[in-house]
């Protein structure tokens, strides 16, 4: 197959055609990204966005990318570059495949994508493709897998099969996915929301191509990469030249608890390319705490540079995600390590290491750009799974708590958001009150003390649930050990751990590891889950004493941090900031 790029990639584009094209391909994927959230069944593509849409060269370059999930959408070329290793020259129009073997390019187990090839006059000229979090592929246990043998005990493994051939259903392989899943009714109608999705992108993709030309629509994609490439480059030019490296921990690998695994990441510079590598970091582990090299831990390397260096709101126009932001990054792990796993180990759980060490691409980059670094960010994934039997029939509910981001060069950090790679939306109390027999208690922030900081860090939640009926509970989470909390940076202090209780201020109170994997509770329990906050930002007593003030009477702080931490009195009487105190006190430390 003749490598369309040699073809088209010299094609001449009108400056106004190729802002219209790439107008348009930005809506395709968006309105992708749409129909697959709005016709799904499960709350965790419905409501938390747990997905990603978007199309692709024939050879898997990333055109477009809908605004979702950034692990999701990143992965994508892995997939089909997986995919054209099985298939090549075996892929015909009307052909839909299915595909989530995170040792032939997928994010990980659960993430299943569905991919349409596009053809014009004959030839493969695009993919119309988007993954999604399935709630159950018939893993060992159902939610979240964390403690597992290997890779096989995680799920189905679907390499390249064709759900559709030649347009037409393949009934047996439905009928096997079907028959091997936990929620049959609910996985497949979300996998029939991702068809719905995929068709939508390639008829639009199509439209494009019938208007305007297959030379200037695939010209235009490919000068719409060099655009990306061209301006990520030109960023990190701006940057010296070197190494920067931080280290950091996650609590365990989910079954050797007090053992913690090492993160380690360096960043080179050098001209406009730039570098993470993760050699240093913990060997791989037995559980299922590692990263597939290609499907998460380059696409977690890509985003982070692609967050620091060309974050939309502080640029004049935004640069578009496609396969040129890949091309100025390289990404080096070991082979063997928890971000470079060998065939069979087990990766479901490898959504924290790749958010610990975004966190810490972050650190170290952060003497080098004041401006666009957060202090520590609660940097887990949150994820909560409760599932049980109800008259015959599984039910699985699985939710992504938020965390909180550090303070910024001029803001307070965000509360009650989720951080770095996960960018999902909360799950409302609704979803789970309605459909599942377990009922939230509580659900608002959390009553610790931000982390001090001239920005004060994020602040995370808390989130009790009590089970209305026997059921199983799996989380997939980090720091509550207390080894490595949020950090400060520039002076800030650092953030608190994450909490996980069955029934407190109980005698039957148990706290709970951040990872647990199919826990029987029973009738009646109710479980605490409170997220990480965000670290603080600069020196507390350069924090303007309006700010504190504010910060007192929204009662997040109490007078005595305010004096201890910020140097600040507060006359309560008159609620106002006690200026000549507070000089003394800021004085004094001084």
């Amino acid at each position: 197959m003749t490598d369309l790029i040699e073809r088209y990639g010299k094609v001449e584009i009108d400056p106004i055609t190729f802002r219209v094209l790439g107008g348009a391909f930005t809506s395709i994927a968006k309105e992708m990204g749409y129909v697959l959230y709005r016709m799904a069944y499960s709350s965790l593509i419905r409501e938390t966005e747990d997905l990603g849409a978007g199309i692709l060269d024939a050879r898997g370059r990333l055109i477009c990318e809908s605004d979702s999930t950034p692990m999701h959408c990143g992965s994508m070329p892995f997939y089909i570059r997986g995919i054209l290793k099985k298939l090549d020259g075996q892929i015909n129009e009307g052909d839909i495949i299915i595909h989530n073997d995170p040792y032939a390019g997928a994010s990980h187990n659960p993430d299943v994508a569905i991919v349409l090839p596009i053809f014009h006059e004959g030839e493969l000229i695009a993919f119309a493709a988007d993954t999604a979090h399935w709630l159950d592929t018939g893993g060992a246990v159902p939610g979240l897998v964390i403690d597992v043998l290997d890779v096989f005990a995680e799920g189905k493994i679907f390499n390249a099969l064709k759900l559709y051939d030649g347009g037409k259903l393949n009934q047996d392989v439905y009928d096997f996915i079907k028959g091997n899943i936990r929620v049959p009714n609910i996985t497949m109608g979300d996998m029939e929301a991702q068809v719905a999705s995929c068709r939508v992108g390639a008829e639009r993709f199509l439209h494009l191509v019938k208007k305007y030309g297959i030379d200037v629509v695939m010209g235009g994609a490919y000068q719409w990469m060099d655009y990306s490439e061209q301006m990520l480059r030109k960023e990190i030019a701006k940057l010296p030249d070197g190494e920067y490296s931080e280290e950091g921990w996650l609590d365990d690998d989910g079954r050797n608890r007090g053992t913690p695994l090492k993160i380690k990441v360096t960043v080179r510079i050098k001209g406009d390319e730039i570098e993470i590598d993760y050699t240093g970091s913990s060997p791989q582990t037995v559980t299922a705490f590692n990263s597939p090299f290609e499907g998460s831990t380059c696409v977690g390397a890509y985003y982070i540079i692609r967050m620091l260096f060309l974050d939309e709101f502080l640029l004049e126009t935004p640069i578009p995600q496609n396969d040129g932001m890949i091309r100025p990054v390289k990404v080096t792990a070991p082979e063997g390590t928890i971000y470079n796993p060998a065939f069979p180990a087990a990766c479901t759980a490898r959504f924290c290491p790749n958010n610990r060490a975004a966190d810490l691409v972050i650190k170290a980059l952060a003497p080098l750009m004041p401006a666009r670094a957060t202090a520590g960010n609660s940097a887990v994934v949150g994820a909560i799974a409760y599932s049980g039997v109800k008259d015959g029939n599984y039910w699985i509910y699985v939710e992504v708590n938020e965390g909180a981001y550090g303070g910024r060069a001029t803001k307070d950090g965000m509360d009650a958001v989720d951080t770095l790679l996960v960018n999902a939306r909360n799950n409302p109390i609704e979803e789970l009150d309605w459909h599942y027999p377990v009922r939230n208690m509580r659900y608002e922030l959390d009553d610790k003390p931000p982390a001090a900081g001239k920005w004060r860090g994020g602040i995370g939640v808390i989130r009790e649930n009590h089970f209305l009926t026997p059921a199983f509970l799996s989380s997939e989470a980090e720091r509550a050990s207390g080894v490595d909390l949020p950090h400060g940076i520039f002076g800030g202090h650092q953030g608190y751990a994450s909490g996980f209780r069955l029934n407190p201020g109980t005698s039957g109170e148990t706290e709970l590891p951040a990872k647990v994997e199919g826990r029987p509770v029973a009738e009646g329990d109710l479980f605490r889950f409170t997220s990480p906050s965000g670290g603080g930002y600069g020196d507390p007593f350069e924090r303007d004493p309006a700010l504190v003030l504010e910060d007192y009477l929204d009662e997040l702080i109490t007078l005595e941090i305010a004096e201890r931490d910020y140097g600040v009195a507060i006359n309560t009487l008159s609620e106002s900031v006690d200026q000549a105190r507070t000089a003394q006190l800021r004085a004094t430390r001084a």
